[in-house]
């Protein structure tokens, strides 16, 4: 029966992502009315993740902020559905729906340290990281399918699991022998069986910790203290890795822009701490920039 779900649960996806990106901007509208004024999900986690993180806003700007939030977790659901549609890398480049800003310095840091370590947040939308060698065939980057790889953590439903996994891998070329998809209790081992080769590891590392554990830490977050996942910024330290953050702009609809901003050349030379500071600093830099452009239904506070 699960196989069966899982085909039809494809098929279905397979068939909306085959529609052109406008259809989606319009289904878009659709999700974010049904999440945010029907279902109202976690409506009550968003609007005290808000009023947390922006105290001078009257109830008005806050209720605005969460509006248009809800259209923007729309999107990023259309979005993600559209983009595990994209088994030719080259409707990813005629949508020009992600632009890189300063390759430049992603070719340098690639170049000053053994491997590249990326931390990123739920801004922008993040389910389109898998498309990253196709969005400027123009302009010529050091991440390649072969070297670039993505941290997840394992999904609870097994059959959901998988969708997401090959939805996330849809433009590569090599989606069955593609290696760099790994889960997050895989990476440290991943990192030392690699630690000769010259990789680029992308995590998002904006949640509270899944479980305790002794190596998290707690740091301010919009002036309240918050438990953070530090585990990006300790294995970065611990193999000598350049680091960067991953900022995602929402440009406008259907257009994003990639910026990889620098923490260090060598985490070595810096405490997981003081990366992790830097980090943190930077995302609340973006999201004051554009609040709704944030994944607000997740609990962040401890």
């Amino acid at each position: 029966m699960k196989k069966i779900g899982k085909f039809l649960m494809k098929g279905i996806l397979r068939l909306l992502g085959s529609l052109p990106l406008k259809i989606h901007y319009k289904l878009a509208r659709f999700l974010a009315w049904l999440a945010g004024d029907v279902i109202r999900y976690r409506r009550d986690v968003v609007m005290t993740n808000i009023s947390r993180c922006f105290p001078d806003k009257n109830y008005w700007e806050l209720a605005d902020i969460r509006k248009k939030f809800y259209l923007h977790f729309g999107e990023v659901v259309a979005e993600a559905i559209w983009f595990g549609a994209c088994h030719n890398p080259k409707r990813l480049r005629d949508a020009r729906i992600v632009e890189l800003l300063n390759p430049e310095e992603l070719k340098r840091l690639s170049e000053v340290a053994p491997s590249h370590m990326v931390l990123f947040s739920h801004t922008g939308n993040w389910e389109l990281i898998g498309g990253i060698e196709s969005y400027s065939p123009e302009v010529e980057i050091p991440m390649t399918e072969e070297n670039v790889c993505v941290v997840y953590r394992k999904l609870s439903s097994k059959v959901w699991d998988e969708i997401m996994k090959e939805n996330r891998a849809a433009p590569l070329k090599n989606r069955d022998g593609f290696s760099g998809y790994l889960e997050t209790e895989k990476i440290v081992r991943y990192i030392y069986e690699h630690k000769d080769e010259r990789k680029f590891y992308h995590l998002c590392t904006d949640q509270r910790p899944y479980f305790e554990s002794a190596g998290y830490i707690t740091l301010d977050f919009f002036g309240q203290p918050v438990r953070i996942m530090a585990g990006g910024a300790a294995v970065a330290h611990k193999f000598h890795m350049s680091v960067s953050y991953l900022k995602m702009h929402r440009v406008s609809q259907g257009h994003y822009t990639y910026e990889y901003i620098t923490i260090c050349d060598d985490a070595s030379e810096m405490s997981v701490e003081q990366i992790m500071r830097k980090y943190y600093d930077l995302v609340e830099e973006e999201i004051k920039e554009q609040p709704e452009n944030y994944l607000w239904s997740h609990h962040r506070f401890a």
